[in-house]
């Protein structure tokens, strides 16, 4: 299910992540030296190129041809699970994220409970739900975090009536403090009713986050995890993205062009 972005929203998770949505105003400023993000510039390296950027002219820097995280995620001991039956797309999406980002500032890999950011999200949309959309999985987790996979288990069939242990949440809460200095939200393209389909600038960016070693999480009719992508002038729209799909419980591939014209809302999530 897609996710969904509002005022609100970005208000309430302003206290638990350093949020900030990332904009450029055009695809070539994804690529320069000195990527930017709102809040902040990252300093460059060259005395030349950093005169270039204060007189405007800008610096590309090209992204490369292909990017793979699969290895990566693999080795780290986060390969593709299984949703099942159930339609928790974007809750098995929404933790891969995470997942991945803490693994990066851990150095170790902990699988997270889907059932409990299933629930959480509930407990945000103010109803019980089996899968939702990524802003509520989102405010779940400012709520109340999430717990590892051992202390809550996902069941192969929905349970309306579950309730996490005390122990489950007391997990939750502390991985939600821990998140405060570690983790940041990061949109690329908030939702918006009825609009699908990316921008050059979003696309850019898109594969700018991934160039940068960073999973991009992809909501659509079918929401997935973008851990790649391949320049391929035989594919629909110039390529193809990497996905990790927990509806097919492995990685497989969606074309520039879906992403182009499909998406409806892109976030990822960054180790500080």
């Amino acid at each position: 299910m897609r996710g969904m972005q509002s005022s609100q929203f970005r208000q309430g998770l302003a206290g638990v992540f350093a949020l900030c949505v990332v904009g450029c105003s055009s695809a070539h400023e994804v690529a320069t030296s000195v990527p930017k993000a709102r809040g902040r510039e990252v300093p460059c390296a060259a005395p030349d190129a950093a005169a270039r950027v204060l007189s405007n002219e800008p610096v590309v820097r090209a992204l490369p041809s292909a990017v793979d995280l699969r290895d990566e995620l693999t080795r780290l001991g986060l390969p593709p699970r299984a949703q099942g039956a159930r339609g928790t797309c974007s809750i098995f999406t929404t933790c891969e994220a995470f997942e991945f980002a803490l693994a990066k500032k851990r150095g170790v890999a902990q699988r997270l409970s889907p059932e409990f950011l299933n629930w959480s999200a509930s407990q945000a949309a103010g109803a019980p739900s089996d899968g939702n959309f990524f802003h509520n999985a989102l405010a779940g987790f400012e709520r109340f975090g999430i717990c590892g996979e051992d202390a809550l288990p996902y069941g192969a069939s929905y349970d309306a009536a579950l309730t996490p242990s005390a122990e489950a949440l007391a997990r939750a809460a502390a991985l939600l403090v821990e998140s405060r200095d570690a983790l940041s939200l990061r949109w690329i393209v908030p939702w918006q009713a009825a609009r699908f389909g990316v921008d050059e600038a979003q696309f850019a960016e898109i594969k700018s986050v991934l160039a940068r070693g960073f999973p991009v999480a992809a909501g659509s009719g079918h929401s997935r995890l973008l851990v790649g992508y391949r320049d391929d002038a035989n594919a629909a729209g110039g390529g193809v993205f990497l996905t990790e799909d927990s509806a097919l419980a492995r990685f497989d591939e969606v074309t520039y062009e879906f992403v182009r014209t499909q998406v409806a809302d892109v976030f990822w999530i960054e180790a500080r």
